[in-house]
């Protein structure tokens, strides 16, 4: 194929609607998997992660998903939109839901370089070969890098200059030949605002994440957690952003305005109807979204949703969660129903966490009920 000037993509890629888009060689990524495989030794990266810990090379190496590649054009979409972040009224408690899945954004964004790819077959006079991925089977942050578009915070996520680390990443594997452009220096200087915002501490040092107490590993995570970490989940549902609400970067950025139409959920949703959704339901209540994902696991969700009702306070909850103490065939949602009826305490909870010792037979949710009465 031809080689083709990077200020005609970047051109290209403003009319389809992409806010930054920079270029990275399709070589192999070595830092990068060497500092993946340093994290899964130190055991930074559980076992049951969604991270790509399979194949470390193919996931740093673009030529896994296109033999012929010899350039990765890297994209990256704002998503700080301009809307509150908690619609909770008294009597409708609802759960937090992380900036960057209260629409989709990834899809949005795949869909665009799809354009911009069928864009650059105009240009070239013929397609080239190519594969859009977003969040996908690639590692998206350090090609990120390498493309110029931001550096890495001491969070580990990609600090841009325009948009700070509010922005979602996407990638068009081309076998075009484009000039590349050079990696952004570090800028965080002596700041480790995010790395005391955690609430959990699992910013270990600059850019050392112990995923094991990461909130946003945890929201998907089929473990119990932790009782010392569960008052600090604070109302979160899905995702935790509490690193880049503290970043000063961010605090510069202004909303683009972009609404992005698909997967929409908002910045919160009701909890109290989620404790007697079935999975499918749920499922068609919030289509086309990371919540609701494959690999999104239901119990999970609704454990989410425990934990928040028990930290919003709101006695609405006490009898949804005393169903959900009694009834829930995951054991991991009735032990974190206990956790959160205990946690209400407004009179109506003990007499339900009685009857529950009486009748639960997981010994697990029987620990959590003694735990809440006690």
């Amino acid at each position: 194929m031809p080689a083709i000037a990077n200020g005609t993509i970047r051109q290209a890629a403003v009319e389809v609607g992409i806010d930054l888009v920079g270029f990275a060689r399709a070589a192999p990524m070595e830092d990068a998997r060497r500092g993946i495989e340093d994290c899964i030794e130190a055991g930074l990266v559980p076992k049951d992660t969604d991270w790509k810990t399979e194949d470390p090379s193919a996931f740093c190496d673009p030529r896994s998903v296109l033999l012929s590649a010899r350039c990765v054009v890297v994209a990256a979409q704002c998503c700080l939109a301009d809307e509150p972040d908690d619609l909770s009224r008294p009597g409708e408690p609802h759960g937090l839901i992380a900036r960057y899945t209260r629409r989709n954004h990834y899809r949005d964004l795949r869909d665009r370089l799809k354009k911009l790819s069928l864009a650059l077959g105009k240009v070239c006079g013929a397609a080239p070969r190519s594969k859009c991925l977003s969040c996908g089977p690639l590692a998206e942050k350090p090609l990120a890098r390498e493309a110029g578009l931001g550096w890495y915070g001491k969070h580990g996520i990609v600090i841009t200059l325009e948009f700070g680390s509010w922005v979602v990443l996407g990638e068009l594997v081309t076998e075009l030949e484009i000039e590349p452009d050079s990696p952004m220096p570090e800028r965080c200087g002596d700041c480790s605002a995010c790395i005391k915002a955690c609430p959990t501490g699992a910013i270990k040092a600059p850019g050392r994440l112990d995923r094991s107490r990461c909130i946003q590993h945890l929201t998907n995570s089929p473990h119990p957690i932790p009782h010392e970490w569960r008052t600090a989940w604070g109302k979160r549902l899905y995702g935790c952003t509490a690193c880049q609400e503290a970043c000063p970067m961010n605090a510069r950025v202004r909303p683009t305005g972009l609404r992005v139409a698909v997967g929409v959920v908002g910045p919160s949703i009701p909890l109290l109807p989620l404790l007697k959704m079935s999975e499918a339901e749920y499922g068609a209540r919030y289509p086309d979204n990371q919540i609701s994902a494959r690999w999104v696991r239901f119990d999970c969700i609704k454990r989410n949703a425990c934990l928040a009702l028990g930290n919003a306070g709101d006695p609405a909850a006490v009898d949804p969660l005393t169903e959900a103490l009694r009834s829930d065939p995951s054991p991991l949602v009735r032990g974190h129903a206990a956790w959160a009826l205990g946690k209400l305490d407004d009179g109506r909870t003990r007499s339900a966490l009685d009857r529950a010792l009486g009748q639960e037979t997981d010994a697990g949710v029987r620990d959590e009920v003694s735990s809440a009465l006690d």
